[in-house]
């Protein structure tokens, strides 16, 4: 899949700049390929740790399929109760855990069927909401009102993230396809963003994530709608690798302040989702 990424921008309140069709093939193309590396795993594979606290790569693989339905119910806006409303409010650390008891027990061979049938589902559901269009604003995890297909990259986002958390076990593999790291970088950026606007300032600084299909991302924006853009008009001021920095703002490996060499309010701002991810 090819998109010009030239000129891409992303805020909270009017999406993607080139609106969410890319992003719903990026996501389905991700998922799918997700699945062909699964089907090279062991029963030792399956059961092998992962970065994820207490998390074997059979419990990483049942809590995408739990995103992924959710996804699914958060798009058709059905107004019946589902099973992941009996938590109550959303808590990053604690409600994957929970959502992980329904399928207890489960085996591998079960799960990635279960992760079948919802990629193809949430492939019709999402192609349904984008031609519906509209402008609704939803709360974002992290608190913030964002456009409903911002909630869809933060799906795509946690997809990735977690199949990084399960290196170590899958191999290197091919890389993700070019428009899903810009999704993902992108995205990663506006969420640290987000959160740092809640404590605080919104951040405005630019980004060299070096391996990136990009190179430069810069954030800037207001209270009310961070923004995140490929290029700047200025030299970039923080620079780190692509990978390393992204999974700094998520919480894994070292802090984002020892990925890039720098330490001030800027770097301590985009830090506090890492802060919100790990909290207990």
């Amino acid at each position: 899949m090819v998109v010009d990424s030239s000129r891409l921008i992303l805020t909270e309140k009017t999406g993607l700049s080139c609106g969410p069709e890319a992003l719903h093939e990026a996501l389905y193309m991700h998922r799918k390929r997700l699945v062909g590396r699964l089907a090279e795993l062991t029963p030792a594979d399956w059961a092998a740790p992962t970065r994820c606290p207490q998390w074997s790569v059979h419990e990483v693989v049942r809590h995408i399929v739990d995103v992924a339905e959710y996804h699914v119910t958060q798009l058709a806006k059905r107004p019946e109760p589902t099973r992941f409303d009996r938590f109550g409010s959303f808590n990053p650390v604690s409600t994957p855990v929970l959502w992980l008891q329904d399928s207890a027990g489960q085996s591998p061979e079960q799960t990635v069927e279960a992760l079948l049938r919802v990629i193809e589902e949430e492939h019709d559901i999402l192609g349904d909401r984008i031609e519906e269009g509209g402008a609704a604003l939803e709360r974002s995890a992290a608190g913030r009102e964002i456009l409903w297909s911002v909630q869809s990259l933060h799906v795509l986002w946690d997809a990735w993230l977690h199949e990084r958390d399960m290196a170590e076990t899958l191999g290197a593999g091919e890389p993700p396809d070019a428009a899903v790291q810009s999704f993902v970088a992108l995205y990663s950026l506006l969420i640290a963003g987000g959160v740092a606007t809640v404590f605080g300032d919104t951040p405005h600084v630019s980004f060299h994530l070096i391996g990136s299909p990009d190179g430069v991302y810069e954030i800037s924006g207001h209270r009310d709608d961070v923004r995140v853009a490929v290029g700047s008009d200025s030299p970039s001021q923080l620079n780190g690798p692509f990978e390393a920095v992204l999974e700094s703002i998520a919480g894994r490996g070292p802090s984002l302040a020892e990925t890039v060499g720098v330490s001030n309010a800027t770097i301590e701002g985009l830090s506090r989702l890492s802060v919100v991810m790990t909290a207990r």
